[in-house]
């Protein structure tokens, strides 16, 4: 993957990234939070943060032995694994139902 840094977030006990050069804004949403990337938004329980150089590698086989939704890669940051999400094809499991109301204001 060619994206200089990623946007790290956490959901489901599990630490997530989306290459930041996609995202659009992180916004407050009902089940937390937002990360809108593309024309995609992600639930999230917390940004974790933005970090440049991570060494991503394709999925390897017996992670989509168990993982069946799309997945750009995987990572590993401070030591913790971490799958790379593309906002063009995202994993069902991780997308933020929209928001009954209006627009929410941009964190």
């Amino acid at each position: 993957m060619s994206a200089a840094s990623y946007l790290l977030f956490r959901r489901g006990g599990g630490l997530w990234g989306v290459a930041s050069d996609e995202v659009v804004r992180v916004a407050p949403h009902a089940a937390g939070l937002a990360v809108e990337a593309g024309a995609t938004a992600f639930a999230a329980d917390e940004v974790v943060g933005v970090v440049a150089g991570l060494a991503v590698r394709p999925l390897p086989l017996f992670v989509r032995r168990f993982w069946s939704e799309p997945g750009a890669g995987l990572a590993l940051h401070a030591g913790e694994p971490l799958m790379i999400v593309d906002p063009r094809q995202p994993p069902p499991p991780f997308l933020s139902p929209p928001e009954a109301s209006g627009g929410t204001p941009d964190v």
